[in-house]
């Protein structure tokens, strides 16, 4: 019972549904999409489904809401009442329960994982596995080593393993360093724009100098010589690194000086679109290479567009969609982590003047207009340390800088806001503190931005 007790948490697939609160329930939908393995979520109480992924619906032949209000034994396994195997009473909160289960609907054997999430008061069980069926009749094994299979079934326990994508994806080369017996084993990401290939993860066996210090990124002649060579499913293989570079001496001799003899180059596809490639020094095996990275580039390919989701809904989550600057999320996080460490910062309040008679008179659109000029106006001095935290407000922090720099940077915007008054119409407050009080400093500087823009409307009543 133990041994099928895994780690505490919910792990990759769990964790979509542990960021609900932050990402809302699309969020977790889109990710779980993307895996392609079965996920399943339902009632432990009702066995009632309320979603099913759509590596999941595709297998059992069914829409995305066919299932809805269904039981999970109907759906799943064809049965008229809950399964005798069911596990749901051996299901706990925090932890993860292993197991192999069959479907008799499929007719098909999956490693699964399940544990017990708890949302707005109802518990719902959630499942997901891989299907390694069509794995255990095709994988041979290596002269006494580890099986494909195995080694299979360790990247995607690794998967699950693991939240923090960069972390999976090392493991994974760690993974497939044991396999191959090899020195080293690292990711390459494919950038099409600058048709460059960026070293982004090595994973390098103790004792063994780095690949990373030799070539950082392919381009040139080595990267069309890659190029040329590669097919969306095959291996390139370097037998004899010194015959192969033998036209690239420099290379070759940096090759040859951290005993690099051999290489296994395995390119990776995306939509038939070249994103990267996978590669491995000095293996002692290399009996089926092409299916062993080949499925280990599916692992991969998968992680990463899990991390460029992520990354993106992260953006999503921080930035301003009208005026493309920080908006109050991300203010928050910096204002609280200045606090936290005590950092000296310098604050200036910012407020436009006259935005919501722009508004009344001319339309939200020449509104709109008004609140991005004013934004790429306080850009042009001050980057990307400014923050929309309100509909015509914005604050500017710059974060360990020297008083005499913030001061120095304020009147420079200062005077050319006076210059330009004709297209930029704003009141301001500046304050500076280098004791981590940047509660007051911004109470302050908010409190002169009002005197100020209270004088403001004084001299222009019409602009109220």
């Amino acid at each position: 019972m133990q041994d099928n007790l895994e780690r505490t948490g919910i792990k990759i697939w769990g964790y979509a549904m542990c960021k609900l609160e932050r990402f809302g329930s699309g969020f977790s939908k889109v990710l779980m999409d993307k895996f392609n393995g079965i996920a399943y979520l339902a009632d432990v109480d009702t066995y009632e489904l309320i979603y099913i992924n759509k590596f999941f619906r595709n297998l059992l032949n069914i829409s995305e809401s066919s299932y809805l209000t269904k039981k999970c034994y109907e759906v799943l396994q064809g049965q008229s009442s809950p399964c005798d195997f069911c596990i749901n009473h051996m299901l706990k909160k925090d932890a993860v329960y292993q197991w192999n289960t069959h479907n008799y609907v499929l007719n098909r054997q999956f490693e699964s994982q399940a544990s017990i999430v708890e949302w707005h008061g109802r518990r719902f069980r959630l499942e997901y596995g891989m299907d390694f069926s069509e794995y255990q009749n095709n994988m041979t094994e290596l002269e006494n080593k580890v099986s494909t299979e195995q080694l299979l079934v360790k990247c995607a326990g690794t998967l699950c393993k693991h939240d923090d994508i960069d972390l999976a994806i090392n493991k994974i080369l760690e993974n497939v360093v044991d396999f191959f017996e090899a020195d080293r084993s690292y990711l390459f990401e494919y950038d099409k724009e600058t048709n460059v290939l960026k070293g982004s993860y090595f994973f390098v066996r103790p004792f063994v100098k780095a690949f990373k210090d030799i070539l950082s990124e392919a381009s040139g002649v080595l990267l069309q010589e890659w190029l040329n060579m590669f097919t969306e499913e095959s291996v390139v293989y370097h037998k004899n690194v010194d015959v192969d570079f033998a036209g690239m001496p420099e290379l070759a001799e940096a090759f040859k000086e951290r005993n690099i003899r051999e290489m296994l180059l395995m390119p990776i596809y995306d939509g038939g679109e070249l994103i990267g490639l996978i590669g491995v020094d000095n293996p002692r095996y290399n009996v089926s290479a092409s299916q062993i990275l080949g499925t280990i580039a599916m692992f991969i390919v998968n992680n990463l567009e899990q991390r460029k989701l992520i990354q993106h809904l992260d953006y999503l989550s921080n930035i301003d969609e009208l005026t493309g600057v920080y908006n109050r999320n991300k203010y928050i996080a910096v204002h609280e982590d200045i606090k936290r460490r005590g950092d000296c910062a310098g604050v200036i309040y910012i407020d436009l003047n006259g935005l919501k008679k722009i508004n009344d008179v001319y339309g939200h659109d020449k509104g709109d207009e008004f609140i991005i000029n004013s934004a790429n106006f306080i850009q042009r001095y001050f980057g990307k340390n400014v923050y929309r935290i309100g509909g015509d407000e914005f604050l500017v922090l710059l974060r360990n800088i020297s008083k005499e720099a913030f001061e120095e940077q304020f009147v420079t915007f200062k005077n050319d806001l006076e210059k330009n008054k004709d297209k930029y119409d704003m009141s301001y407050g500046e304050r500076y503190c280098d004791d981590g009080k940047i509660d007051e400093c911004v109470q302050l500087a908010d409190e002169m931005m009002f005197n100020r823009k209270r004088q403001y409307y004084e001299v222009h009543a019409k602009w109220r």
